[in-house]
């Protein structure tokens, strides 16, 4: 089995840089990084750990992101207990122009620091004394990779940026205008294709953590899904930006995009096939998913971070995650899970669950008729959430002031979590893993042809059947396809920081109970006479705003004052 686990050390990079300014020259402190393999290796760890995406809140620089919340609770996953992070502001529409380090984007300033560093080493590293040339190329393969990944998360928040494909020097022009779209995606997968001719299939046990084929193939695959979707892959985009339209979208409509993300996902699935990678499925339907997200280095991880290790209780991120009652006294308190969420859990035969807007008196019933991921998921009333503290009520004061959603979130807590001690666990953010593959894959395909193929439906079922999940009823139309495949993300893919862009991609955030209107908790209450069920009753907990301007992220204004980058529409 050969994957890429990042073993990266927690030591944050620091950036008071503008945006684009200009670096330094070269000083004694880079010639002595680059005056040994040794020396250049601490260069190259420093660079992955300003590149690798990290999606639970940490302490440190890394806070700011939403002011130390979690993703989730910015989209319908999730809603945060506390009042304090930024991530509300995405729910009610008040996010200004001005101040996206905190609303979602911390690295919106270092992202271009790491380029450079990706730079650097692309520029020096052939001439590292006694280098040989196998770490010639997988120290170039490396940068280029980190290049494009990072190309990747800042384009998908801001559609055409500048392109800086080499060390900027003193005497060059650093206000440096935006590429089109198109003009960045290619960038990104020209730095993708460069990658895969320098990396290995597989590194050596001395070299576990280091890029492969897969880890370029999985970006790929996200990258030409993201160009194929209706917010870039149109003629008219979300909202007129006139002569700059071809700054957030291609300017036309190509079904062949659809099949590049296709061939993409495929070369990525044909690689993990062949480098002993699978779905984790050897723990039966009630814990094959939940083992796919506690246990570290497991087989279907392609790429994932370990900056997350050594927390406690009362540390980040489970600070944020863990509901008040289950922590510390440093607790923000949790994150509730709505039933516009929990909707998306078919039955456990593939029909839709009925929750009736006037209740009833089932609602145990209706929680065990629920696809196994979602008790995997999601901690719900009457669930026992470990030996230690045992089964969950959500009856009660504390359980009505926070739980909002009226379920509380359980993906990224270990289970023997203990409510009391200072026991310390390692927590793994998966960046790529083959369950996205799979879905990348069957969406891609749907979307390239009129009808649905077979290999798209045996994508999904694949994914499903570890669960113990039905297959998909053949014969559906296209349409009836991408709904089955967008509801699969979702639950599968579900707290892993897909759902905030993918409903951005599809152009859905607008939509009735999406990132609009009601969004619904649950009124629990005591059956008197019966122990074994609830009553339940859905409550609207909060009306959500959306503004079609926040399909892309607005970059900072101070930047913009500077006139060289042109605003995205609506900011």
């Amino acid at each position: 089995m050969k994957r890429t686990i990042l073993f990266l050390s927690v030591i944050f990079l620091s950036c008071n840089k503008d945006y684009l300014e200009k670096p330094p020259g070269v000083d004694i402190t880079e010639d002595v990084i680059f005056s040994s393999m040794t020396q250049t290796e601490t260069f190259v760890a420093g660079t992955y750990q300003a590149s690798i995406p990290n999606g639970y809140p940490l302490s440190g620089a890394l806070e700011r992101r939403l002011n130390g919340g979690i993703l989730a609770a910015a989209c319908d996953e999730g809603d945060m207990a506390n009042t304090w992070t930024n991530a509300q502001g995405w729910n009610t529409g008040v996010i200004p122009n001005n101040n996206i380090i905190w609303d979602e984007d911390e690295r919106v300033n270092s992202r271009w620091q790491a380029i450079r560093r990706c730079n650097i080493l692309l520029e020096r590293t052939d001439g590292v004394p006694g280098a040989t040339e196998e770490f010639k190329k997988q120290v170039k393969g490396e940068a280029f990779f980190m290049r494009a990944l990072l190309y990747f998360e800042t384009v998908k928040r801001y559609g055409g940026v500048p392109i800086v494909d080499k060390r900027l020097n003193a005497d060059d022009e650093i206000l440096i205008p935006r590429s089109s779209l198109e003009e960045c995606i290619d960038f990104i997968i020209k730095d993708c294709d460069a990658a895969l001719d320098l990396l290995p299939s597989a590194q050596a046990a001395a070299m576990l953590g280091r890029a492969t084929k897969g880890a370029v193939l999985a970006l790929k695959s996200r990258t030409l899904l993201y160009a194929a979707s209706p917010i870039f892959n149109t003629a008219t985009p979300y909202i007129d930006f006139g002569t700059n339209n071809k700054l957030i979208c291609y300017g036309n409509y190509d079904a062949t995009r659809w099949q590049k993300a296709a061939d993409a996902s495929k070369a990525t699935l044909d690689w993990a096939a062949a480098n002993g990678l699978g779905l984790v499925k050897e723990y039966g339907a009630a814990r094959n998913y939940e083992m796919m997200w506690t246990l570290p280095d497991n087989k279907e991880v392609i790429l994932a971070s370990k900056a997350y290790g050594g927390w406690g209780r009362g540390a980040r991120p489970f600070q944020v995650i863990l509901p008040a009652w289950a922590g510390t006294s440093w607790q923000d308190g949790g994150v509730s899970v709505p039933l516009n969420f929990v909707k998306y859990y078919e039955k456990k035969d593939g029909t839709p669950q009925d929750w009736n807007a006037a209740g009833g008196n089932d609602l145990l019933k209706k929680y065990s008729e629920l696809d196994p991921r979602f008790r995997q998921t999601i901690v719900a009333h009457g669930d026992v959430w470990n030996n230690a503290v045992g089964k969950i009520s959500l009856y009660g004061a504390p359980h009505n002031t926070y739980c909002r959603g009226g379920h509380w979130m359980l993906k990224g807590i270990p289970r023997d979590l203990p409510p009391t001690g200072t026991p310390t666990f390692i927590i793994n953010w998966v960046v790529f893993r083959l369950g996205e593959v799979y879905l990348n894959y069957a969406e891609a395909l749907n979307e390239a042809g009129n009808a649905p193929p077979e290999e798209a439906y045996a994508a999904v079922d694949e994914v499903r059947k570890r669960v113990d999940m039905p297959a998909l009823p053949r014969g559906l139309t296209k349409e009836e396809f991408r709904k089955r495949v967008r509801n699969e993300r979702t639950v599968e893919l579900a707290f892993e920081e897909h759902r905030f862009w993918d409903i951005r991609r599809w152009l859905i955030a607008g939509d009735e109970g999406v990132m609009k209107g009601a969004f619904y908790g649950l009124k629990i209450t005591a059956i008197p006479g019966n122990t074994t069920e609830s009553a339940w009753l859905p409550v609207v907990f909060e009306n959500r705003v959306w503004n079609n301007r926040e399909y892309l992220h607005p970059f900072p204004s101070g930047e913009i004052f500077k006139g060289y980058l042109v605003q995205n529409p609506g900011w």
